[in-house]
């Protein structure tokens, strides 16, 4: 049996590979994402701490202590506020490159169930041309075994 052949398989190579690069870019946008959620999850959990020593104080209370301390949270707040900029503005991008990465995909997918087709329906009707092969080989074996028997 012959082996198939898809007419179009330099396209969905292709098609792969495309697919391919928008995965690696949407891995890349995600790591970004991920990235900067665990920086505003440190910036929080070090004002809370910064914010606890605050008030951990005994006795008399430090005041260069207290206005450094606000001056550092204040800066903390200021960076959660830059970062979560930043994190809508990745997200975006993140939706974009998803959507391009989706479009790909489905492209790819097209071919594939296309050359999937094909493949079934050839495999099929070689199947079938192997059958009516067989067929007449057993059909000429009998009318020569007929003839054959006639003769004698």
């Amino acid at each position: 049996m012959k082996r198939f052949r898809f007419r179009l398989e330099q396209l969905l190579t292709l098609r792969r590979y495309r697919e391919r690069e928008w995965e690696i870019k949407l891995a890349g946008i995600t790591g970004i994402v991920v990235t900067i959620e665990n920086r505003i999850g440190l910036l929080v959990q070090e004002a809370q701490r910064a914010l606890k020593a605050q008030f951990s104080c005994e006795g008399k209370p430090d005041y260069n202590f207290l206005a450094a301390s606000e001056e550092y949270i204040n800066r903390l707040r200021l960076e959660k506020k830059e970062c979560l900029a930043e994190l809508e503005k990745r997200k975006r991008e993140l939706a974009e490159v998803q959507n391009e990465y989706l479009e790909h995909a489905k492209r790819r997918k097209v071919l594939e169930h296309l050359k999937e087709r094909q493949e079934a329906v050839y495999y099929r009707k070689q199947r079938n041309e192997e059958a009516k092969v067989s067929d007449d080989m057993s059909t000429r074996a009998f009318i020569r075994k007929k003839q054959k028997n006639r003769r004698c």
